[in-house]
């Protein structure tokens, strides 16, 4: 009999309902108000689709339709997106979308499955509702059941307080007993986020959806809220501000009375709901502004709902030390608390805050003092506070700028809840081959928590302490061996948090085996450095730690990344490496050129020298050969290899300083290589002191002969250089001094000074 009733019932309404859509898929046009046209909240429904729903799930979906249709026929929208969250075992998937026309389809596709079990995985899906869901927004759950996954109550408490959402419970059936924690879970998730619980049965379908359609509305506000458990009558005095639109009083309750008046105006009271054992609601369109008279009853455990439609609102942020800007507070209550105001502008003003109880009572009182700015940018900071152990609502009361008394209620009750420790990881991180690789999580946690890092099960590293920070896991030099999933996993004495990533290692160019060339001098050589693949990268060319610049000359670039040599020298042979790079990393090999062995050519210049005492003496020796031979010096059979006063520098020149009589003789350069070995040798004399005798008055003629390559020029000196006087003639090539009509001044020791890039000599005449 139940079942027919129902049958009748709902196909009343699903041919209203089809009515509806058919001729308004498209919604109405509402001429331009200073409103905003959308905000963003969430429209979310939770919906049992298990064996026991299978007589009332059809018009629970019907219905939603019906609501969907009435919120975006507002001129005001409220909703930005919406998300469906079917529940069995296991939940969802979860649909969200922008698309009204997609979520009705989506709502079409439910069916049931599985068992009518009782209880059902509820609370599950309400957590993933609020997860996916924006903040501010209307969540429905329909169900018959009550929760057998109650044990995850604290965790949707937690996200009511964040998201700052409103859940509604319009339930079918219970379990048949409502003193279950499956039940009461509802009846706290309802509370804490100013949602109810409203339970259907054949007669009642119509009139709960006409109350849910008018819930959802863009600038929703709370002006008081109650829950109680047990019959009573409770009075109440709130004062209604002219920016109220409307006002909406909601009683979930057995036997439910409203009374809502004030004196010197008509009650204009609409009614929305009347459900005699269960709800009643009321709503009144533009209310007089001033103090109006609430009172409310009801025979058994019940709760009460005031709300209305304002610009004029608050949201409440919480902080741990004074901060001057809304968006660095949180949503746990702390001692420090900071208001921001909407629609209340200067000189309306906040005059105290007080804490609620849920059943209404005033727990705290907390006054406000004026911002310096008087309010101008809507941010209001309290005195510091202890929170009270219970929940508690927060209700700011004030005037506007007209003078008129407002009052308003948080969306949500507070609870200082300490969170588990929230971590954070991206979702894949990228490393390059080779390269430093970083694996970084972040952890927000409002006490001390222990972190540690995972792979396949086994700890990286040491477990370590922290508050709150930023932690990461080194990788020093990444390959394919560290590609995988990482864990990190965050422990307080709050519970467990935890967050996965995927490491993947981009491999760099990967380069063919080098190819030795070997090239005869005056030849080609092509070096090769082939990537294999098609993946973008640079290509350069090293040699002796170098670029090769091979866009002109001897070396050129060829198209296909090989290096070419043109006209090969014997200094060209050696190690050329070739390195390809690109974001990933880097790959290089080594291509040796080999140029076949020249044996060595050795000359020594100059070939002979005469030397003085105290002179210093240079002999040239260049050799060439492939490759370049080794020089080395000797006098006789001594080799000049670290002796004092020789040295041999890298050009092979030889070095005498401070000459002796004993350093003449035969010097010989040795030029060596692979291909064999050659010798020169040069001569090196001592020459004596000339003694040159002439009488005064007669000519005289100094000669002094040096040879060299290059040929040196000869000066001649008298402790000065002698000048080219009249009587004096010197040629610096010949090597001659002729003095004309000598005196007896003249006479003395002269010195000869040859010179050139190969070294310097010096010989001694003796004039008398």
């Amino acid at each position: 009999m139940f079942g027919s009733l129902l049958k009748c019932l709902v196909l009343a309404l699903l041919i209203s309902v089809h009515r509806l859509l058919a001729d308004s898929l498209v919604l109405p046009r509402f001429e331009e108000v200073d409103e905003p046209s959308d905000s963003a909240s969430t429209l979310a429904f939770v919906f049992d689709v298990t064996g026991s729903m299978y007589d009332d799930l059809k018009q629970v979906i019907e219905g939603a339709s019906r609501i969907l249709e009435k919120t975006l026929s507002r001129r005001t929208r409220p909703i930005k997106n919406f998300v469906l969250v079917p529940f069995h075992d296991p939940i969802g998937p979860v649909s969200i979308t922008t698309d009204p026309k997609k979520f009705q389809q989506d709502l079409q596709e439910l069916f049931v499955q599985g068992g009518g079990d009782c209880p059902e995985m509820s609370i599950g899906a309400i957590k993933k509702a609020l997860e996916v869901s924006l903040p501010g927004s209307f969540i429905y759950v329909f169900t018959d059941a009550r929760a057998k996954d109650f044990r995850l109550k604290r965790d949707v408490l937690r996200l009511v307080q964040l998201r700052q959402s409103q859940v509604v419970f319009v339930l079918t059936g219970d379990c048949g007993d409502r003193s279950q924690p499956g039940y009461r879970a509802y009846e706290e998730i309802a509370a804490t986020s100013s949602g109810q619980i409203f339970h259907l049965d054949k007669q009642q379908v119509n009139e709960v959806l006409k109350w849910v359609e008018e819930t959802v509305q863009a600038m929703k506000v709370h002006l008081l809220s109650s829950n109680h458990d047990s019959a009573q009558e409770n009075k109440w005095e709130v004062p209604f501000d002219p920016s109220l639109r409307e006002v909406t009083v909601s009683l979930s309750g057995p036997a439910p009375q409203i009374e809502l008046r004030v004196v010197g105006a008509e009650q204009g009271l609409k009614e929305l709901l009347n459900i005699p054992n269960s709800a009643r609601v009321i709503n009144l369109k533009f209310p007089r502004p001033g103090f109006w008279k609430l009172k409310v009853s009801c025979s058994g455990r019940h709760t009460l709902r005031v709300t209305g439609v304002s610009s004029l609102d608050f949201r409440a942020g919480f902080s741990t030390l004074p901060v001057s800007e809304f968006n660095h507070t949180r949503e746990r209550p702390v001692k420090h608390v900071m208001l921001k105001c909407t629609g209340l502008k200067p000189p309306g003003y906040l005059s105290q805050v007080e804490l609620m109880s849920a059943s209404g009572r005033s727990l705290r009182t907390i006054p406000v003092s004026l911002p310096s700015d008087l309010g101008q940018q809507g941010l209001w900071t309290l005195p510091e506070f202890r929170t009270p152990p219970q929940s508690f609502f927060i209700k700011a009361t004030g005037n506007d700028e007209s003078g008129f008394r407002f009052q308003r209620l948080s969306s949500v009750s507070y609870t200082n809840i300490i969170p588990p420790p929230a971590v954070r990881m991206p979702n894949v991180v990228r490393g390059f081959y080779m390269q430093p690789a970083t694996i970084g999580c972040s952890v927000q946690s409002d006490i001390p928590y222990r972190l540690r890092f995972t792979r396949s099960g086994i700890t990286l590293g040491e477990e370590k302490h922290f508050n709150s920070a930023v932690a990461s896991w080194e990788i020093a030099h990444a390959s394919g061996e560290d590609e995988g999933t990482y864990e990190c996993v965050a422990q307080s004495s709050a519970g467990q948090g935890r967050a996965l990533t995927q490491l993947t290692i981009q491999p760099p160019p990967v380069l063919r085996p080098a190819v030795n060339v070997t090239s005869s001098v005056g030849g080609v050589a092509v070096l090769s450095c082939q990537v294999d693949g098609h993946m973008r990268h640079n290509l350069t060319w090293h040699r002796a730690g170098r670029a090769v610049h091979a866009r002109a000359g001897r070396a050129k670039l060829l198209a296909d990344s090989s290096l070419q040599i043109s006209g090969v020298r014997p200094q060209d042979a050696g190690a050329y490496r070739c390195e390809a790079t690109n974001a990933h990393g880097r790959s290089e090999i080594t291509v040796w050129l080999l140029v076949p062995a020249e044996a060595p050519s050795v000359e020594v210049r100059p070939q002979t020298q005469t030397f003085s005492r105290g002179d210093e003496i240079r002999f040239v020796c260049s050799a060439s050969g492939s490759p370049p031979p080794q020089v080395s010096w000797s006098h006789g059979n001594v080799a000049l290899a670290n002796q004092p006063r020789f040295s041999v520098n890298r050009a092979g020149v030889l070095t005498i300083r401070g000459a002796l009589p004993e350093d003449a003789g035969d010097y010989t350069c040795q030029a060596t290589n692979e291909a064999g070995s050659i010798t020169q040798s040069a001569s090196l004399t001592y020459a004596t002191q000339q003694v040159v005798l002439v009488s005064v008055g007669s000519d005289a003629t100094l000669a002094c002969q040096a040879t060299g390559v290059p040929p040196p020029l000869v000066r001649w000196f008298k402790e000065l250089e002698v000048g080219s006087a009249p009587f004096v003639e010197q040629d610096v090539h010949s090597g001659t001094l002729q003095i004309r009509g000598v005196q007896e001044v003249d006479a003395g020791q002269y010195n000869c000074v040859a010179s050139s890039s190969a070294g310097t000599s010096t010989g001694t005449v003796s004039l008398e």
